[in-house]
């Protein structure tokens, strides 16, 4: 059923109270970011199986109810197709996300691409550069799209277990990534993709529903997690700010200190590589090529697996007693659990494991579990700054800073960063492709 008059609407509001309810908003341009976009309608979805559709731009409506949607975008304790977009919308953070359950639910991301129509693959081909092409996508042909998510995933809302693994990461992540995503990166002419530039600015589009946890980050083909440091991509990315600059902070060996912290190590402040090198090398006063030969090998060590020549090495032996333990876990129980989010990874999933491919894999679910906490602190103090946080990318973080907020802000961010012995490198420039170091 069409809703059509406020009398309707209000009813629909009052029947969903105290009934577990879906809502699939449907975005007016399928192309452009949630935070740059209108919902053209919502689909509702009760437990006793009764359907609504909301139009709020769109041709086809009688009327337009456009003053109703922070109505919709208040509500609590329902089930939302996608969160991080509703959150961009202005939705409230009390909702469950459905593509994050199916997620912890079957182990394998969610995959959206069969609920699209005939229709809505012909729209968006024949209007290419059309802007809000849903809007004239027929009305009906979005409530048999949304017909289809119904149907797979309704019986996993009355089914799947809402265990306290996936809340914690259902209040924390899409929140997280819909603030960075939200924020936008200023770029200049220089940049390649003008389609992607919405009043100077290009948004970035996290997925985090990935096999290891770690996110990937592109829109439109642009992959914005791998931006070529040679090629003058990074030319194109400024400030917005009239008085500000582009501020990076980089963790030193990242992956190496999550180890340690992982394993109970307590490593230096000072060089990570050093430290190891003198192990490698038996001296003290490593030469330049001695550190770069030091970096590869324990690279090697840590993704490849241990010669046992190396087990002499306290770290090296406490990182093989690790991997064997969870192995050993593999092969006796069939899964593991991540370390902070307690998320299953199994062999249902990855039948083909070993030894040192489930290590990495724990370690970059590591990686991303650790700094999402971290990145969920920086933004909470971003809240009243005209700074913001505008990229993450594994083991880096990119910020805009307005100028006047510097002095006070960015020792702030960077001890945000560095708890817990994790120290960054600090770079400071007018684009990103010239970030010179500086300390603090």
């Amino acid at each position: 059923m069409i809703i059509d008059s406020i009398e309707e609407l209000d009813s629909l509001f009052e029947y969903m109270q105290n009934r577990r309810c879906l809502l699939v908003p449907i975005l007016s341009d399928h192309n452009a970011p949630a935070s740059q976009n209108k919902i053209a309608c919502i689909y509702v979805y009760t437990e006793d199986d009764v359907e609504r559709l909301v139009p709020f731009y769109h041709t086809e409506q009688l009327r337009g109810f456009a003053e109703q949607i922070p109505r919709f975008l208040q509500l609590d304790d329902i089930f939302i197709h996608d969160k991080k977009i509703w959150l961009q919308l202005g939705g409230n953070n009390q909702t469950y996300d459905v593509k994050t359950l199916w997620w912890h639910t079957y182990h394998e991301p969610y995959d959206e691409t069969h609920y699209y129509t005939t229709a809505h693959n012909y729209y968006w081909r024949r209007h290419i550069n059309l802007q809000h092409v849903n809007s004239i996508v027929p009305i009906m042909q979005h409530l048999a799209m949304c017909q289809k998510i119904r149907q797979y995933a309704w019986p996993m809302i009355q089914n799947a277990k809402l265990t306290e693994s996936y809340l914690t990461f259902n209040s924390l992540y899409p929140k997280t990534f819909a603030q960075i995503e939200s924020a936008g990166l200023q770029v200049n002419e220089l940049f390649a993709t003008p389609n992607l530039v919405y009043d100077g600015r290009v948004y970035s589009q996290y997925n985090y529903h990935t096999s290891t946890g770690r996110p990937s980050n592109a829109r439109g083909g642009f992959n914005f997690a791998a931006m070529n440091k040679e090629d003058g991509t990074r030319a194109a990315f400024c400030s917005r700010h009239a008085k500000g600059a582009l501020v990076e902070m980089d963790f030193d060996s990242y992956h190496v200190r999550l180890i340690a912290k992982l394993i109970g190590y307590n490593l230096p402040t000072t060089s990570v590589h050093d430290y190891l090198g003198r192990f490698y090398f038996d001296t003290d006063n490593l030469t330049a090529e001695q550190r770069e030969q030091s970096k590869s090998i324990t690279f090697r060590l840590l993704y490849g697996g241990i010669d046992a020549e190396f087990l002499t090495i306290p770290f090296f032996r406490q990182v093989n007693a690790f991997v064997n333990d969870i192995w050993q876990q593999w092969k006796t129980k069939k899964y593991i659990r991540t370390a902070i989010d307690k998320r299953v990874i199994s062999q249902e999933q990855f039948p083909d494991m070993n030894r040192f491919k489930l290590f990495n894999y724990y370690l970059q679910s590591l990686e991303t579990e650790f700094s999402v906490r971290k990145l969920a602190q920086i933004l909470n103090r971003l809240q009243d700054k005209q700074t913001r946080l505008t990229l993450y990318t594994y083991d880096s973080v990119l910020f805009d800073v307005d100028m006047s907020e510097a002095k006070q802000l960015i020792p702030e961010l960077r001890e945000v960063l560095q708890q817990g012995n994790f120290p960054v490198k600090c770079k400071v420039g007018d684009i990103y492709s010239k970030l010179t170091e500086f300390s603090l």
